[in-house]
């Protein structure tokens, strides 16, 4: 008995036939059916009962059926024991974090690690961030560079780094005369928003949350019927083409304003802001490797305040 069979006879119990199982394998309906016989053959029992429409589980499939899930969670759980003994022996440090948050702390984090920590290895990834959040909470990341939106304190650690203020972005070659008033403007009244059509991720984004909870706090609806892909250069290529407005902090897009295709205003009456923060999964130990990221990525954000 291996884990390909256990595999095998779990999404077969999933998908009641073995061509279904097949198909999600995306393995030949023959080479399950062989692995299944063999697996049966060495429990001494029948653990399907087959027809025309399909299998299902025997008395002694069930029983069998409690032992292979709990075989499978015990290879997963040893699996990342030892991805984990094996990061830490090298110091590997794996963190997720968004695009914007990159923006601003990924290259002076390289560079600190790089010349001051050289038994330190960094793996970045970026992404959305709900999928950061993932990432954190199935141990694909040992830490999470996000949000305090995201935070759920069931499973997470989180240590504050920035607190970031949120900005209108409108670009700058739109020729629409409401929005060349807003280019000669440095901030503008959370209540003003909702005279503009906004680029919006949805509730599932951070972002989208903490839009969410102003509209809710102050009582002003704003318009979100803007198409966004919520890809983040995608929008910003939208409102450079002057396809709608965005509302972001300025490490989404200061690299835009510098280039002189965006214009922002700060977004006050109530300052529009959140906390940027690095978080941990509390039900994994840290490692040394770990621990010391964090400290060098607080230090690092600290330059960038």
């Amino acid at each position: 008995m291996n884990s390909k069979q256990l595999q095998y006879f779990l999404v077969t119990v999933q998908k009641g036939s073995i061509a279904a199982a097949a198909r999600e394998l995306d393995i030949a309906q023959p080479a399950i059916s062989q692995q299944l016989a063999n697996l049966e053959r060495e429990m001494g029992s029948a653990l399907f009962e087959r027809s025309f429409k399909g299998v299902s589980l025997t008395a002694a499939g069930e029983v069998f059926e409690k032992h292979a899930k709990k075989l499978i969670e015990d290879i997963n759980a040893a699996k990342m024991e030892l991805h984990q003994l094996a990061a830490n022996q090298h110091g590997v440090v794996r963190v997720g974090m968004l695009p914007s948050i990159g923006n601003v702390l990924s290259m002076s984090l390289i560079a600190m690690v790089n010349e001051f920590h050289p038994q330190l290895k960094l793996e970045i990834s970026t992404g959305p961030s709900y999928a950061v959040k993932e990432w954190l909470k199935t141990n694909q990341v040992d830490i999470a560079l996000t949000y305090e939106q995201e935070v759920e304190p069931r499973f997470m650690s989180a240590y504050p780094l920035i607190e970031e203020f949120m900005y209108l972005v409108v670009g700058v070659n739109e020729a629409s005369a409401y929005y060349q008033l807003l280019q000669n403007r440095d901030t503008i009244c959370f209540w003003e928003l909702s005279q503009f059509e906004l680029l919006t991720p949805g509730p599932k984004d951070a972002l989208g949350r903490l839009i969410e909870k102003y509209e809710h706090d102050t009582g002003v609806a704003l318009k979100h019927d803007k198409a966004y892909s919520g890809q983040l250069m995608t929008g910003l290529r939208q409102v450079i083409q002057g396809e709608g407005l965005m509302i972001l902090p300025s490490s989404a897009m200061y690299h835009l304003e510098e280039s002189k295709v965006i214009k922002s205003l700060k977004i006050t009456q109530p300052d529009m802001k959140r906390q940027v923060l690095a978080a941990t999964n509390s039900n994994f130990a840290m490692t040394d490797a770990i621990v010391k990221m964090l400290s060098i990525i607080q230090e690092a954000s600290s330059t960038e305040q």
